[in-house]
């Protein structure tokens, strides 16, 4: 690290850390707390008749962020089965540095042994299971799945976090709208219930032709916005993580260009975002053949023109940070970028590879626990007469 870097990755710790102490002072809920008033609260609403005649399988679990690895709920589900997950509690990084994790990023599911991993959307929130087995869950704080079958990389042990998820789980009869109908006129606990049954009855879907990294797994950041003007994907992050995908195979020549619009209202950090307790930001990325991806950032403190690499585990392999915005006075602002690619790539990376395959759109709000809200319009890759158009 250099020693202007090092300087101030010291100088943002110790903010950090007196932050840490004034909220300690006045600390804030976090969320829902699980424990016995939750388990009591959601088995009295679970026996409630209307409800218990809608539910095939209810489950309580307690879950830690230790090597406790995957637990089984102790029933099968069947391939397009809706499962409702609500939970409560928080998983710690720090408290000194007041840094939590919710619910919406760490409870993951799958069925059988070696099925595709899914994770929940928010505290509340139904999945509809892609396949039939055994049901597991685990509590996954932010950090690096082996597979899409949910094995551990042995590179990033799953040890240093305190608290744990309390968690329930529900198995529907006639599907989790119907479900989550009856069991909200049996009452509520601070709001979950209410706040599952919202998402069952308007899921927010991806924008079309685009995916979540199953990596970070699906979320509600991005919503796709069509009117007689404009067609654009508006961005909200709180207290989360999504990568949005789409996939885009394109040479990458000495004339590539990626160009796109933003306006970004507000950032979800207002430290420099190049230390892992601060790397809350928003930016759109390009991806490539080598796996690499050069993610192009507003930030709140770093220069504009400054390039880092990323600095979580894993991530530190294969992502590269420009700042390309950090005025304040271009906040609120529509603003058109057009960058060389390649020349770009050479200069923060290394020796181009020949193929794009991906854009991204990457949204960090879970390590300080801002708010982030951002929209893009007409992203596209340019070479001469070639063009793709994405948005």
């Amino acid at each position: 690290m250099a020693k202007g870097a090092g300087l101030r990755a010291a100088t943002t710790l110790a903010r950090l850390a007196a932050r840490g102490a004034m909220r300690a002072l006045r600390p804030a809920p976090a969320g829902p707390e699980g424990g016995p008033a939750f388990a009591q609260a959601m088995r009295k609403l679970a026996a409630a008749p209307e409800a218990a005649a809608e539910i095939r399988e209810f489950r309580l679990l307690s879950l830690k962020p230790d090597e406790q690895g995957w637990v089984e709920a102790g029933f099968e589900v069947a391939p397009g089965e809706e499962v409702t997950a609500i939970a409560a509690g928080a998983l710690w990084a720090s408290k000194a540095l007041d840094m939590r994790f919710g619910p919406r990023i760490g409870v993951w599911l799958r069925a059988g042994a070696n099925g595709t991993i899914c994770k929940t959307q928010s505290a509340a929130a139904s999945l509809r299971m892609a396949e039939g087995g055994p049901l597991h869950v685990v509590a996954k704080p932010p950090g690096e799945w082996a597979d899409e079958q949910g094995r551990f990389d042995p590179a990033f042990p799953r040890a240093g976090l305190s608290g744990a998820f309390d968690v329930c789980l529900i198995v529907w009869k006639n599907g989790a709208l119907k479900g989550l109908e009856a069991l909200a006129r049996a009452g509520d606990h601070e709001g979950l219930v209410a706040e599952a049954l919202e998402r069952a009855r308007n899921p927010v879907r991806p924008p079309e032709g685009w995916r979540y990294l199953w990596r970070l797994g699906e979320g509600e950041i991005y919503r796709e916005v069509k009117d007689a003007d404009a067609h654009r994907i508006c961005c909200h992050t709180n207290e989360d993580v999504g990568i949005l995908q789409f996939p885009a195979d394109f040479p990458l020549t000495d004339t590539t260009e990626l160009r796109w619009r933003w306006k970004t209202d507000r950032l979800p950090c207002d430290l420099p975002e190049d230390i892992q307790p601060t790397h809350d930001y928003l930016s759109i990325a390009v991806e490539f053949e080598n796996g690499q991806d050069l993610t192009y950032m507003w930030s709140s403190s770093l220069a504009e023109g400054t390039i880092f690499r990323c600095p979580l585990p894993y991530w530190d392999q294969v992502e590269t940070h420009w700042v390309l915005r950090s005025q304040k006075s271009d906040l609120g602002r529509w603003l058109s970028e057009a960058r060389p690619v390649k020349a770009d790539y050479a200069r923060a990376v290394g020796t181009p590879p020949g193929r794009i395959v991906r854009v991204w759109l990457i949204a960090v709000s879970v390590f300080q626990r801002g708010e982030g809200i951002c929209e893009y319009a007409d992203i596209e890759l340019v070479d001469g007469e070639r063009r793709l158009k994405i948005i």
